[in-house]
């Protein structure tokens, strides 16, 4: 029988920061919170989230031979500081698609498993299907949602990539970890378009994340302004967090950082970047699905002269 310090000793090997075991059920905590977020609209236009709630609750819907989830956590952050010319990126897009590392590590670790025993099956989730990630990481015990409603890594922090690897064996559920974000406001006071609304919950619509990443089609004169500078993605609520200030450090997975200088960059010299050009800059990253189209949409909104006209 596989213990989960062998699977640690495979978690180690790969370079995860974190690692924890779950039930293959969410509690009904995480369920009614999707439901009232969805309910109230702040999902936007993204109606993919309303679908397949069956296996959102529980994974033996969909996979009868679930047992066990393994929950990993890969750090992806940097100190990189841009000069004050450039235009603000997500730290999540300086480097490879964090969909293929982290996918490749948690097939790696199947891969050792099945060496160890032949009848072991697993199923891989990286942000690809409708998984409750955080739900699963939080009862695995990795840490805890924060406020902002990004999963806070105990002594790592909230800069970090979540992978699921579903497991036909059952393991003992890791500890919870205790909320410590206490009475903690920064992430919603220093949200600049006050998409946060209380505590756990983000309003897609006012969000810069949403705006700049997920939202399909032309800004409206209000959402353009909401920008603040941001290219694509943003992170002033992760940035303000005091335990992103304590624990934070450089990630290992050099991976992530490929692109950092190529992204420094003015509003003027990114206007003159061609399709060819960025599908070559942005290849095998995860901004290459914002594609060409949106990615100049999201330029003219930061340049007034030329989104006003």
């Amino acid at each position: 029988m596989i213990s989960f310090d062998q699977i640690q000793d495979f978690v180690r090997r790969e370079g995860f920061v974190a690692a924890g075991i779950s039930k293959p059920i969410v509690a009904d905590i995480y369920t009614n919170r999707l439901g009232e977020w969805l309910e109230s609209g702040y999902h936007a236009d993204m109606s993919w989230m309303e679908r397949s709630p069956g296996i959102r609750s529980d994974l033996q819907a969909h996979f009868p031979w679930a047992r066990s989830v393994l929950v990993v956590a890969d750090s992806y952050y940097s100190e990189t500081h841009f000069s004050e010319k450039s235009l603000c990126f997500s730290k999540y897009a300086f480097g490879v698609d964090y969909h293929k590392i982290v996918t490749e590590k948690l097939q790696n670790i199947l891969n050792s498993l099945i060496k160890v025993d032949r009848n072991m099956m697993g199923k891989i989730y990286v942000d690809t299907g409708p998984i409750l990630e955080k739900a699963f990481a939080e009862q695995a015990g990795l840490g805890w949602i924060g406020k902002n409603s990004n999963f806070i890594v105990n002594n790592v922090g909230s800069f970090c990539f979540l992978g699921i690897l579903i497991l036909n064996i059952a393991l003992e559920s890791s500890p919870v970890v205790k909320n410590r974000c206490g009475n903690c406001t920064k992430c919603l006071d220093a949200c600049p378009t006050g998409a946060i609304i209380k505590p756990g919950a983000v309003d897609s619509r006012k969000c810069i994340s949403y705006l700049t990443i997920e939202k399909k089609g032309a800004f409206s004169d209000r959402e353009a302004k909401l920008l603040n500078n941001w290219l694509y993605g943003c992170d002033i609520c992760q940035e303000v967090c005091p335990w992103n200030k304590k624990w934070s450090s450089k990630t290992r997975e050099i991976r992530y950082l490929d692109r950092i200088s190529r992204l420094d960059r003015s509003r003027d010299e990114w206007l003159k970047l061609t399709a060819e050009e960025f599908d070559c800059l942005f290849n095998n990253s995860s901004l290459k699905r914002l594609k060409y189209e949106r990615f100049r949409r999201n330029l003219m909104a930061l340049n007034p002269k030329v989104f006003f006209r």
